[in-house]
């Protein structure tokens, strides 16, 4: 059985403060609200990132749901129309997740795009 590549968008998590231990859910829904994309991380010093979870690049991603320690934070997915950030042929869309925030502040977060070459096995 031969395998086929898929594009896929892709999401990765940062720990900006590797002292801060941190509880997250990223969730990424289409427009009618349909979850395309869910997943939690427990961040810390000995696991400080998660690069490049997938989803389907056939899927129209909308809004992005950050959950940290509770706190709720909700962006649109980036834009990528613009001539200097839109993806080169060959790579998809995807975002990065900053978690900010010293131990014991509350969190913030950075939310930003970026381009990869990245593909779901079928």
């Amino acid at each position: 059985m031969i395998s086929a590549e898929k594009p896929a968008h892709t999401v990765s998590v940062y720990l900006h403060n590797r002292n801060a231990v941190r509880d997250v859910t990223v969730t990424i829904k289409e427009d009618d609200g349909a979850v395309v994309f869910e997943r939690d991380y427990s961040l810390s010093d000995d696991n400080e990132a998660h690069e490049d979870a997938t989803f389907p690049e056939a899927t129209d991603p909308h809004t992005v749901v950050v959950t940290v320690d509770g706190k709720q934070f909700e962006q649109p997915w980036p834009e990528f129309n613009d001539p200097t950030n839109q993806c080169s042929k060959g790579n998809w869309k995807g975002i990065e997740v900053w978690i900010k925030g010293d131990p014991g502040e509350s969190p913030t977060i950075l939310l930003t795009g970026n381009c990869q070459h990245v593909t779901l096995e079928g």
